[in-house]
């Protein structure tokens, strides 16, 4: 296993936890939750006009595109490090999940929708650590509120142990 199929398992797995669940986006409305694995998508960028050439790419050529619709609320599945100590044992995957969303409201509670998305993946992997039959959820799980206010944008964060399946060395003589 390598830690971009957890990365993508995971994201998968929030997908479904918070497909039932709405928060607004930055116009009010109702929306669901997006996943972005790593970092939010460019803003200002909805795609690359086709035929686009990797040249074109490389010399720096920008493409404006249609605006692509504000990134609230969001998980951001970051994976940051990894340690692998012995060859036959597993390998550790720290994860870091980013959390924001936008909430006009005046009375200045943004927060608790944050805590809501905490304990839900608190929930789940206290049930049950195991994702995707390869990963499993090891303590301790943290987690953070932002320190500074930001109003209307409340964000918080976790940071999240996965060991993955270990590789055993081949004995050639074997």
């Amino acid at each position: 296993m390598i830690a971009t199929y957890l990365q993508d398992d995971l994201a998968k797995e929030l997908e479904g936890l918070f497909s039932d669940s709405h928060y607004f986006d930055v116009d009010g409305n109702p929306t669901s939750l997006h996943v972005f694995k790593q970092f939010l998508p460019v803003q200002g960028t909805k795609g690359l006009p086709e035929g686009l050439t990797d040249e074109q790419l490389e010399e720096g050529t920008y493409y404006a595109a249609e605006s692509q619709e504000d990134p609230f609320p969001y998980i951001i599945v970051r994976v940051g490090q990894g340690t692998i100590e012995d060859p036959n044992g597993a390998e550790t995957v720290y994860v870091t999940l980013l959390l924001g969303v936008h909430d006009k409201s005046y009375d200045n509670q943004g927060y608790k929708d944050i805590m809501h998305m905490i304990q839900v993946v608190h929930h789940r992997f206290s049930k049950n650590p195991v994702l995707a039959h390869s990963y499993e959820c090891v303590m301790p799980m943290q987690w953070a509120l932002q320190d500074e206010e930001s109003y209307p944008y409340f964000f918080g964060g976790m940071a999240l142990k996965f060991e993955l399946v270990p590789i055993r060395r081949e004995d050639r003589y074997t």
